[in-house]
């Protein structure tokens, strides 16, 4: 609508003649200020016209702008220091332009109250001024006359409990999710005083809809992909997220599936022996199923003779400029890096066709909205299959090990021992242990937990003695009993006081105290046959994590390693440590001979069998049925 400016009539009224106008915005006054406000016009006068439009009867006005001003003149006459005929100076506008200056100039002036601005606002909607009208006028956005707009058309009878302060602005703003003034009303009344908050109000009005944060709408790329398929939204425009909510979740369901089918083709496309969708990932079901693993590409033979020169050239760079600290080296090293990640990353790993006519692709939802494509899955009955068949290649591998089952356990029980003494002196990474052990039972199903965890928070602890020859002359196990024994001492003799010592000490010690017990619980030792794998591959990242030294804490000697494993071992591992001049001996060498030989050449190299060091990925570790001669 286009604006008309009226003539500006300045004239003076008596204040008799003169009644606040209904079109004001204001409807709340702070009684104080207006005291105050009166006090001043008591001695200065009047400093600024009212702003008034004619009244029901000739020469009476309507107070449109200045009401402020209007109550401090009608205070001054209440106290009789001025009288009813005190005249005050007034310009006079059209009905036309009433509420847009009642508005104009109470946001020039003192802050307004919130409710009266709502009003005012949808006052000028209602006349057909559009949001956008609306925000050039007052100099605020079109989102922020919407929201108001939104705002002030709750049920009037929420409103005025708003207006009146028996209610917040959230839950005003939550009333907005519905447009129906008698759901709004019944949800109020109806809803407990303690849950009269915005999110329960929602929930309430939007029971059986779907949210704009669903996974499923996520999915589809939000609310807009529900508009264009002509579907109904609600929108909540004061959501923190892109808020909202639709009515129809049977199209939901119709466009989700669609998009599923859509991408269950292009996957088929890849040659998969089965591809599923499961609208609720059950991960107790999951347990069931087996799992193939994409293979590494081998690089064409340019591609690898690159890559090999690539990293030559970087060793180099790394080298000099750990000697120099020449940043030009240091360049030089990482762009020789960054062109190797390149060059490798034109081979991912991939599916061999063997592996796909064998497997299948599970799809499902991600809480984001993602899609998430579990590739490579063996079907349960396949399964079976694949685990008959797997029993030959275990006795062929039982047949040609080279170290003893008993060798293997004393071996990963002694390092399950350097373990737990590390550990206890770490509180940090034992509290990440903790938190991970219960999180993965808590968070994740059942087999996430059989196959990512080596730790027992009901603190059972596997019995490290009974493994190692010699245990009591293991000086690490020495050092666990002394650990043990200094935190028995500072703990209450009754088991009853435990509680309150425990609410009475620091942190630090109760960080300490968790440490020690968490270590008690790590078991990382190798049984032969596949048994606690998960324990072994989790203990080898912890300890990468504590950044342990083994050699530090174990040594290999004939009586502890040498004397129990084969002569082409001996050989193997003097090898690994010497060099092959110095294991060239030991073929002409007896076993015992040899035994004592290698303890003499590695004592003081830091070698140690590969099974007792720890890697981020756990080592190949070698079974045996029979002790060795």
């Amino acid at each position: 609508m286009t604006k008309t400016t009226a003539t500006t009539n300045e004239i003076k009224v008596p204040f008799k003649k003169l009644t606040l106008d209904p079109m004001n915005v204001r409807k709340k006054v702070d009684h104080s200020g207006i005291v105050s406000l009166a006090a001043n016009i008591a001695v200065n006068g009047l400093l600024q016209n009212l702003i008034v439009r004619p009244g029901g009867k000739r020469g009476h006005y309507l107070v449109t702008g200045g009401g402020r001003r209007f109550r401090a003149v009608e205070h001054l006459i209440n106290e009789g220091t001025l009288t009813a005929d005190f005249e005050l100076s007034c310009q006079v506008r059209t009905e036309e332009e009433a509420t847009e200056l009642s508005l104009a100039e109470n946001v020039m002036r003192e802050a307004m109250d919130a409710s009266a601005e709502f009003r005012a606002f949808r006052t000028l909607a209602d006349e057909g001024k559009t949001a956008a009208e609306i925000a050039t006028r007052f100099g605020t956005t079109e989102l922020i006359v919407t929201k108001r707009l939104k705002l002030a058309r709750v049920s009037p009878a929420l409103f005025d409990l708003f207006e009146q302060g028996n209610m917040e602005l959230s839950q005003l703003q939550a009333f907005t999710v519905s447009d129906d003034h008698e759901a709004q009303e019944r949800v109020w009344n109806n809803l407990p005083q303690y849950y009269r908050n915005g999110q329960d109000i929602r929930r309430a009005l939007t029971d059986g809809k779907i949210a704009a944060s669903d996974k499923r709408i996520k999915f589809l790329g939000g609310l807009d992909a529900v508009r264009e398929a002509s579907g109904t939204v609600i929108c909540d425009l004061f959501s923190d997220r892109d808020g909202g909510y639709v009515e129809d979740a049977a199209l939901v369901e119709k466009l989700v599936a669609e998009k599923i089918d859509t991408a269950s083709i292009e996957i088929a496309a890849e040659g998969w022996k089965w591809v599923r969708y499961q609208a609720e990932m059950d991960y107790s079901v999951m347990q069931s199923y087996g799992r193939e693993y994409p293979e590494p590409q081998a690089p064409s033979i340019e591609d690898k003779t690159q890559i090999e020169r690539l990293e030559q050239e970087a060793d180099a760079a790394a080298e000099r400029y750990n000697d120099t600290g020449d940043e030009d080296d240091r360049l030089a090293y990482e762009a020789a890096d960054e062109a190797i990640d390149e060059l490798k990353a034109k081979y991912p790993p991939t599916y061999s066709d063997d592996q796909k006519l064998a497997a299948g692709v599970m799809l499902t939802i991600g809480y984001q909205g993602e899609l998430r494509i579990e590739r490579g899955l063996i079907d349960p009955a396949d399964q079976k299959a694949k685990a008959a068949a797997c029993v030959t290649g275990s006795e062929e591998v039982a047949e040609t090990a080279t170290h003893s089952k008993a060798l293997v356990a004393e071996l990963t029980a002694r390092k399950t021992a350097v373990l737990r003494m590390e550990l206890a002196k770490n509180p940090d990474i034992a509290l990440a242990v903790a938190v991970h052990s219960m999180a993965i039972k808590t968070l994740y199903d059942f087999g996430a937990a059989r196959d990512n965890g080596t730790v027992e928070i009901s603190l059972d602890s596997a019995c490290l003695e009974s493994q190692i020859k010699d245990a009591g002359q293991c000086d690490v196990l020495n050092v666990l009993e002394r650990q043990r024994e200094s935190w028995k001492s500072v703990l209450p003799l009754d088991p009853a006081d435990l509680w309150d010592w425990s609410l009475d000490v620091s942190q630090k010690t109760l960080l300490d105290l968790q440490a020690f017990c968490v270590a008690q619980t790590l078991n990382a030792i190798d049984h032969g046959e596949g048994y606690n794998k998960t324990g072994v591959d989790h203990g080898d990242r912890i300890g990468t994590a504590l950044g342990t030294d083994i050699t530090a804490h174990f040594q290999p000697t004939a009586g502890s390693y040498f004397s129990r494993v084969k002569l082409d071992v001996i050989h193997a591992s003097l090898v690994e440590a010497c060099g092959e001049e110095a294991a060239a001996p030991v073929r002409k060498m007896k076993k015992k001979e040899a035994a004592a030989y290698a303890d003499d050449k590695v004592a003081g190299t830091g070698w140690v069998p590969s099974l007792m060091t720890f890697t981020d990925e756990a080592p190949v570790l070698e079974e045996g049925i029979n002790e060795a001669a």
